[in-house]
C-alpha cells in the first residue's frame, strides 16, 4: 500500500511536521488572503468536504498525539484529492509551494484509519519517503479563470443520463440538474440537437443577443476533456465519461493492434490505410447507445446524423427529419447531430462571413421547427467550441521526434507522447524548453490521478492508450503531428473550446 500526504514546506507547531494542504489553505483565510469571493467558496468546500471525508475524532481533543493523516493510495483516497482542485488553486494563485510526499509502508504508529486515510504518530525514521514539489501551473489557470476544469457532475456526459432517468432507464452516472428541471414535466417530443462546435462563445461571437439561441439559453455547461466530438459525442451518445468509453479523441492509440487510428474513419493515422478488416474503436470499445436501450425499453427513439443516413446533407434535411419523426403519435426521445459550424471553423476561421451567415441560417430553420412543433421539449447543444489558432508543426522539431516510440495521437491541442525510456529525461526538458509557455507537459499518471477525463471506472484499454506524457495547451498555439492545419481548433480547457450551451427552445 502507498501513503501520501500533501503538504507545505513549513513545520506545523502541534505536530512538528510539514503543514497539510487543509490547514495551509485555511490560514490563507485566516490572513484575509482570498477575495471575498473565494473565501465564501472555501468555506463551501470545507463543508464538503468535513462531509465526506471522515475528520480523526483526535482533532476535538486539540491533536495531543501531534498526529498527522496521510491517504491511502485507494480509489476513495485518491477521489479525495482529485476533488480538491480550489485548494490547489488557491495554492498557486497565491504562490504556496506545496509537496506532496509518498511512502511505500506505514510512516508511523497508527491511531486512526478510515477508506480514505490514516492518521500516524511518532514518525518511522527508517521510512524511505520521497517528497516531490508539486507543479501547480494548471491549478492556478483553473483558479484564474484562464482555463476551465472538468466538471463531470456539470458537463456533456450528464445530459444523456437525465434522458434516461425521464425514461424510466437505469443511469450510467450523474444527470445534468438544469435540464432535469425542465424534465419534470412530461412531452410527447423530446428533441436533442447537438451542432457540432457551436460552444458558447462561438454563439456570442457570431449570433445576436435577441436571436432565438441566445434569447433561450438556458444555462452554461462543460464538455467533455478532451474537449472534441470524438470524445464528445461518444458521450452524448453513452451517457460514459471519456475515461469510461475510450474514444478518447480524433486519432488513438489501440494496444491491441499496436496502431495509431483515426477513430471515425477506422483508418491508420496520416494515411488511407484501413486500420484492420474490423471497425477497431467499436470492436475495442464498445458502448451501448442511449436510443438503443430506450428502444430495448419498449418506447420509442430515433437517431438522426449524416454518419447515420448520408442523405442528410443539410441543416434543412435535418430539421425536416426531425419533423417528420415528431409528428408520429407516440412519445418519443429523438437525438439529431450536424457536422456545423466546426467544419466551417476549422477551414475559415472564425467571425468569417461564412460562418455568420452558416450560423444564422441554422438558428433561423431550428428555431421556425422549435416554433411549429407541439407538445415538444427542443433543446440546443453543442459538443465543444473552437478557439482560432496559431500553429506548428512537430516534424519541425527532430530532437523531439527523436524521442518517440511512436507518433503522438489524441488532438493537437492536447496531444500525448510514448517516450523511450532512456531519452525521458531529456524530452521533458526539450519540450518545457520549446513550448513550456504554451503548453503543461504533464505526466499521464498525473492525468489519471486529476481524473480530467472523467471519474468514472475506467475503461480496461485506457490506461495502454495513453502513452507517457499529455500535452495540454493553454495559449493559442497548436501542436500537429499531420500536414494538416486548421485555422481554428479544440480539443483544450479554454473557456472557448469547454463551455457549451443548453438551448431551451
Amino acid at each position: 500500500m502507498k501513503y501520501y500526504r500533501v503538504h507545505t514546506a513549513d513545520v506545523a507547531w502541534i505536530t512538528k511536521q510539514p503543514r497539510g494542504i487543509f490547514t495551509a489553505i485555511s490560514k490563507l483565510v485566516d490572513a484575509k488572503t482570498m477575495n471575498e469571493e473565494e473565501i465564501a467558496t472555501y468555506w463551501k468546500n470545507r463543508a464538503y468536504f468535513e462531509e465526506v471525508l471522515p475528520v480523526p475524532p483526535f482533532y476535538e481533543a486539540g491533536n495531543p498525539d501531534g498526529a498527522v493523516t496521510w491517504f491511502k493510495d485507494t480509489p476513495e483516497g485518491n477521489d479525495i484529492w482529485a476533488q480538491m482542485t480550489f485548494y490547489r488553486g488557491m495554492a498557486g494563485k497565491y504562490g504556496l509551494k506545496l509537496y506532496r510526499s509518498e511512502c511505500e509502508e506505514l510512516p508511523g504508529e497508527v491511531i486512526y484509519e478510515d477508506a480514505f486515510q490514516i492518521a500516524v504518530k511518532d514518525p518511522k525514521p527508517e521510512v524511505e519517503i520521497v517528497t516531490k514539489e508539486l507543479d501547480l501551473r494548471l491549478d492556478r489557470l483553473f483558479a484564474e479563470g484562464k482555463l476551465v476544469s472538468p466538471d463531470y457532475k456539470n458537463c456533456i456526459a450528464n445530459l444523456p443520463n437525465s434522458i434516461l432517468k425521464k425514461f424510466g432507464i437505469k443511469t450510467v452516472g450523474p444527470t445534468l440538474p438544469q435540464l432535469d428541471t425542465y424534465l419534470e414535466r412530461d412531452y410527447k417530443n423530446i428533441v436533442v440537437l447537438l451542432l457540432d462546435g457551436m460552444g458558447t462563445k462561438i454563439m456570442e461571437r457570431h449570433l445576436k443577443p435577441a436571436g432565438a439561441f441566445r434569447s433561450h439559453l438556458a444555462g452554461t455547461y462543460n464538455s467533455t476533456f478532451l474537449s472534441t466530438t470524438t470524445a464528445a459525442t461518444t458521450s452524448v451518445l453513452s451517457g460514459l465519461q471519456p475515461c469510461e468509453h475510450g474514444w478518447l479523441g480524433w486519432d488513438c492509440y489501440y494496444p491491441s493492434i499496436d496502431k495509431n487510428v483515426t477513430v471515425f474513419l477506422n483508418l491508420e493515422q496520416i494515411t488511407e490505410v484501413p486500420a484492420a478488416d474490423y471497425n477497431v474503436a467499436q470492436t475495442v470499445t464498445p458502448y451501448v447507445n442511449i436510443v438503443d436501450r430506450i428502444c430495448e425499453s419498449g418506447q420509442k427513439a430515433y437517431l438522426i446524423a449524416p454518419f447515420a443516413d448520408p442523405s442528410l446533407q443539410s441543416i434543412d434535411d435535418v430539421c425536416r427529419e426531425i419533423r417528420q419523426r415528431c409528428e408520429q403519435p407516440e412519445p418519443k426521445y429523438v437525438y439529431a447531430y450536424w457536422n456545423q459550424p466546426d467544419g466551417l471553423l476549422h477551414r475559415h476561421g472564425g467571425g468569417t462571413q461564412i460562418v455568420l451567415d452558416a450560423m444564422a441560417h441554422m438558428e433561423q430553420v431550428v428555431s421556425e421547427l422549435a416554433r411549429e412543433l407541439e407538445d415538444t421539449l427542443f433543446i440546443v447543444m453543442a459538443d465543444h467550441g473552437h478557439l482560432d489558432t496559431d500553429s506548428v508543426m512537430l516534424a519541425d522539431y527532430p530532437e523531439l521526434c527523436d524521442c518517440l516510440v511512436r507518433w503522438p495521437s489524441l488532438e493537437p491541442r492536447a496531444l500525448n507522447f510514448f517516450v523511450k525510456e532512456e531519452k525521458k529525461k531529456f524530452f521533458v526538458q526539450e519540450f518545457n524548453r520549446l513550448f513550456g509557455e504554451t503548453f503543461i507537459l504533464m505526466p499521464m499518471e498525473e492525468v489519471i490521478e486529476r481524473q480530467l477525463m472523467g471519474t468514472g471506472t475506467p475503461h480496461p484499454e485506457f490506461r495502454g492508450m495513453l502513452g507517457d506524457y499529455l500535452a495540454i495547451a493553454i495559449t493559442d498555439l497548436t501542436i500537429y503531428f499531420t500536414e494538416e492545419r486548421w485555422l481554428s481548433m479544440h480539443g483544450s480547457l479554454t473557456e472557448d473550446e469547454m463551455k457549451i450551451p443548453l438551448i431551451v427552445l
